[in-house]
């Protein structure tokens, strides 16, 4: 299960740096057919020079494009590059002389498919979040469990020790869940599949027979009057000795409790106190099976069935014991790190999903929010950490190939919108030091709303150049 992830994500890796020279190669010419009229202040503007017209496809439906030229003019065409397009994909195009017009894409821009991790990053509550210590910012990034299976591979190549493996916190999850799994299969009797999935079918395998219990235990409690107070269990016992239950009052003596049920449901069979038939009933029907054949052998058959039963009733009543101890003790704690298991997984399936880009929540400096990174033909950031009723939120973006560095932050508070001005310099110096240059940098004071629009407009890899 760990390696098959491990290659799923190599796969889309691979396959996401291919698309570009597949793209290259199957399609040298990248036109669009225009199939209705454009404005002629478009095609002035375009034509004969090195100007370019900006479209939005706002459909795209087989080859048939559907572009949104400037003041909202709606253009109709057939895409006959070998590119696919997509509702969102901004299209820089250059009008070609000839029957019938015909658009040269030169350029395409496209925004991540990381809006649903945005939308997290900006909005999203989460129910844990990864605590990150400054100091030691990357080795806790690296510990975070995102990259667990990774780490499992270099141990199995003998490139990571086990005591670095166990640094992280999915391998910590993981240890202690096996822990819990193993005691919790043996009480079972149950095996599993060391895995999330298996482990989660044990856990569930215990509610069941915890809840279960639970039932048979209430109603047979309540068949044996331990529910009763000891005036309530006094008068009881005067009602069956003034009708001569001698059988019955024996064995509430000496706890014979087979003896006692047996009495018990041939006195309600006559009548008296009819209303514990029902309870009778329930447990003859119950969904364990050695409780379902014990009752039916008290109501239906002799002692002697009954009694060869009878053990195997005693040994459930004790394994139930068990097992909800267990739970009320250990269930709790499995399920909370079942719980965070799956968030790990989740940050591990957004990862593999969106190639370069991954995200996790995090509580920073008192802060908790989220941050994505997003690896592309630039490198970008972005974050938001709450604290109280104020937010720090901002995009970093720098190019691969250039030390330069974008800074876009809000905040909705002045006074450390203030206070991050007053440090410009120092920043600026810090990032001198790693031979990076701040080009460009501003705070705004910002809603939360406002300042999540904006860096969703800012955010993008920018033009892909096709010519």
């Amino acid at each position: 299960m760990e390696i098959r992830r491990i290659e799923g994500i190599l796969l889309q890796q691979a396959i996401e740096q291919s698309k570009p020279s597949q793209a290259q190669k199957a399609g040298e010419e990248f036109r669009i057919k225009v199939l209705s009229s454009v404005p002629d202040v478009f095609l002035e503007l375009s034509s004969g020079g090195s100007s370019t017209i900006k479209a939005e496809v706002s459909s795209s439906e087989g080859n048939l494009l559907t572009l949104l030229l400037k003041d909202g003019f709606e253009l109709k065409a057939e895409n006959r590059s070998s590119l696919r397009f997509f509702p969102g994909d901004i299209l820089e195009l250059k009008i070609e002389e000839g029957i019938p017009l015909t658009f040269r894409i030169t350029g395409l821009y496209r925004k991540g498919y990381e809006g649903n991790i945005l939308n997290l990053v900006l909005e999203g509550e989460e129910k844990f979040y990864i605590s990150i210590n400054p100091e030691k910012f990357m080795e806790d990034l690296d510990n975070s469990g995102i990259f667990y299976e990774r780490k499992l591979v270099e141990l199995l190549l003998g490139k990571l020790k086990p005591e670095e493996l166990i640094k992280d916190k999915k391998a910590q999850l993981v240890q202690s869940m096996l822990v819990y799994a193993e005691e919790l299969s043996s009480l079972l009797n149950m095996e599993y599949e060391q895995s999330v999935d298996g482990i989660k079918k044990l856990l569930e395998a215990l509610k069941l027979k915890v809840e279960e219990f639970n039932r048979v235990s209430s109603s047979l409690k309540t068949l044996l009057f331990e529910n009763l107070d000891h005036e309530e269990y006094i008068k009881l016992a005067k009602f069956f000795e003034s009708m001569g239950e001698v059988n019955l009052l024996k064995a509430m003596e000496t706890k014979d409790t087979l003896n006692f049920l047996r009495s018990f449901w041939n006195l309600t069979e006559r009548g008296v106190l009819s209303e514990y038939r029902e309870v009778f009933e329930k447990l003859k029907d119950s969904e364990e099976p050695v409780v379902r054949d014990f009752f039916r052998l008290v109501i239906e058959s002799s002692e002697k069935d009954a009694r060869n039963v009878y053990k195997s009733f005693q040994e459930y009543i004790e394994r139930g014991r068990s097992l909800l101890e267990f739970y009320n003790s250990k269930g709790e704690r499995m399920e909370s790190f079942l719980s965070r298991l799956e968030f790990i997984e989740h940050l591990q399936w957004l990862l593999a999903k969106q190639g370069g880009a991954f995200y996790i929540p995090i509580y920073y400096q008192g802060g908790k929010g989220g941050l994505m990174f997003k690896s592309g033909q630039e490198y970008s950031a972005v974050f938001r950490l709450d604290y109280g009723d104020s937010f720090i939120a901002g995009l970093l973006k720098m190019p691969r190939s250039k030390g330069l560095l974008d800074v876009i932050l809000f905040t909705n508070t002045e006074s450390i919108a203030e206070k991050i001005r007053s440090r410009k310099e120092l920043l600026q110096r810090m990032l001198l030091e790693e031979k990076i240059k701040l080009r460009s940098f501003s705070i705004s004071v910002s809603t939360k709303e406002g300042a999540a629009d904006t860096i969703r407009s800012n955010y993008g890899e920018g033009f892909f150049l096709l010519v």
